[in-house]
């Protein structure tokens, strides 16, 4: 049987007599405003809705003021290496004293265990770890940090139904208390929110930064790659990352 147009959601109608097709289409997957594919930068989930994040960037900001040495904790997946990457190119960008660790899961186990938490320590002996793609259930490499000083920053997108770690900061949308509406970031999304509300942060204090948009092809190679829902703020950090990357602005390989 035929649909008729009226029989569409209302926001649709318009778009219906331009192309039927396409209205049918979005309707059928839940798209039902046209507001919903807008791919600007702006239309994008504002970084302060984000539980944790201000408190993350205010001490990433000191930590690169002060000249500490920072250790970004990765995963050996691709949203774990497009996220160790970012961070590695944003910190440093921004001035920052940076190195970083992907755990050899057999040998290390996954996320920011003990003993990757000794081996980073023995290796860059940092006054600071910043997890990404994992570390929301590290309770334990948290401790071990934090007993030699270290500040600890987790940023991860895993889901949890246990209390988070008693880390100085903890961003993740899908920790019990947030509010961000896009629980569908993945990690490398995690970590362009976190970077790019810290270069706001320290632009508007006249102090290096960067513009954190330009590395929107590992976002998008990460986001696709972990699967990552296309809900529209995951659509419109693809849509700008796949640009790039046809138009050459992206990394090597």
């Amino acid at each position: 049987t035929g649909t008729r147009i009226d029989e569409l959601p209302t926001a649709l109608q318009p778009l219906a007599t331009q192309s039927f097709t396409l209205a049918r289409l979005y309707a059928g997957r839940g798209i039902i405003d046209p507001d919903e594919l807008a791919t600007g930068l702006s239309e994008l989930l504002p970084a302060e809705k984000l539980h944790g994040v201000e408190t993350a960037v205010t001490l990433l900001d000191a930590a690169i003021d002060k000249g500490s040495r920072i250790l970004i904790v990765g995963d050996f997946d691709c949203d774990g290496a497009t996220s160790t990457a970012l961070m590695m190119r944003a910190l440093t960008a921004m001035g920052a004293a940076v190195d970083y660790l992907v755990p050899d899961r057999f040998k290390y186990g996954y996320g920011l265990t003990p003993e990757i938490v000794e081996l980073g320590i023995e290796t860059y002996r940092p006054q600071m770890i910043v997890t990404v793609d994992n570390g929301i259930s590290s309770t334990e490499g948290v401790a071990r940090a934090q007993a030699d000083g270290i500040t600890v920053i987790i940023t991860d997108h895993h889901l949890t139904t246990k209390p988070v770690p008693p880390a100085e900061a903890v961003v993740n949308p899908n920790q019990l208390d947030c509010t961000f509406s896009s629980k569908a970031l993945v990690g490398v999304g995690v970590a362009f929110y976190v970077l790019g509300r810290l270069a706001k942060l320290r632009r508007e204090a006249g102090k290096s930064t960067v513009q954190v948009s330009q590395y929107l092809d590992l976002v998008a190679l990460g986001t696709i790659a972990d699967v990552g829902v296309l809900d529209k703020n995951n659509r419109i950090l693809v849509h700008h990352g796949l640009a790039a990357i046809r138009q050459g602005r992206c990394c090597i390989g």
